[in-house]
């Protein structure tokens, strides 16, 4: 009751490689059916995060990120022909957390957020090899924002062994709740992890993670998208482009700096994905966070 925690942290994701369920494909309009299709994907974002605690049960949280997103999009032939890029402030949220349980070794939270629209969705493409392209927004994937309010529902479960081993479960969805300005929703994300975690002395541990997501498809399209002007023009701006679910594993260290501030880092890797219609996959993962108390 009382304390404050701060967090900072820093995720880079690497996609590449077309898929088709869960085949790769070339990124040609023959094996794709577009005129433009994307090679890969890096996106950077920095998250930032507030908790307090106004009980010992009830811990209050609110979270925003900044995005940088920079697509490479391969014409007809497959060839590299233009890169797309976006940078601002994205979605934020506020959620309560909530103890329901709690002994000597386990512990057991539920927690509840709602997602506010705080990122961009209108973010226009500033050059093109075809020049109607120019002015229209830029697709799904590059928008900083969802551009709708969504619940966000979760539970965690953690258990400690022994004062040397721990492992937990959290499942947790976004469910999103009305249209946007552009014309379209996303669809709801639903995901569930669970983890091993072993201490190594007083200050460090190692985890081990693995993490499934499910998403549905988008509903609707871009009012100002390239596939309102051309359906066949560009695979990431096309909604059947959107859904799917996949499995990453993931491996963790946690320093305990002091008692009040600590330093993580988890990489994961992307081990099965299977994606409706035609989309980039995604490779790995790399977040490296700091958290401070008071």
């Amino acid at each position: 009751q009382g304390e404050w925690m701060f967090s900072y942290r820093y995720m880079n994701m690497h996609m590449e490689d077309l898929y088709r369920g869960s085949d790769t494909i070339p990124n040609t309009m023959a094996a794709s059916g577009y005129m433009m299709t994307p090679l890969d994907m890096d996106m950077n974002m920095h998250m930032f995060g507030v908790m307090y605690a106004p009980t010992d049960k009830l811990t209050l949280m609110f979270m925003t990120n900044y995005i940088e997103t920079k697509m490479t999009m391969a014409n007809a032939a497959g060839v590299a022909t233009m890169n797309m890029r976006t940078s601002g402030l994205g979605d934020s949220s506020i959620t309560a957390l909530y103890q329901i349980h709690q002994d000597n070794d386990s512990n057991a939270h539920v927690g509840l957020g709602l997602l506010l629209p705080t990122g961009a969705t209108d973010k226009k493409i500033a050059s093109a090899p075809m020049p109607p392209a120019i002015g229209r927004d830029q697709p799904f994937p590059m928008q900083l924002g969802t551009g709708s309010f969504a619940l966000l529902p979760s539970l965690t479960y953690n258990q400690q062994i022994n004062n040397t081993w721990s492992w937990g479960t959290q499942a947790k969805a976004t469910i999103f709740l009305d249209e946007n300005d552009d014309g379209y929703t996303h669809g709801n994300q639903y995901s569930a992890t669970a983890w091993a975690s072993r201490n190594f002395g007083s200050k460090l541990s190692v985890s081990a993670r693995l993490e499934g997501r499910v998403w549905d498809k988008v509903d609707g399209t871009q009012t100002n998208g390239l596939h309102a002007l051309n359906p066949v023009m560009s695979s990431p701006a096309d909604p059947s482009n959107t859904g799917g679910q996949k499995l990453d594993a993931l491996i963790g260290l946690n320093y305990l700096i002091t008692t009040k501030s600590r330093f993580a880092l988890e990489f994961g890797k992307t081990v099965h994905q299977d994606l409706d219609g035609v989309q980039l996959g995604t490779d790995w993962t790399a977040t490296a966070g700091l958290q401070f108390a008071w």
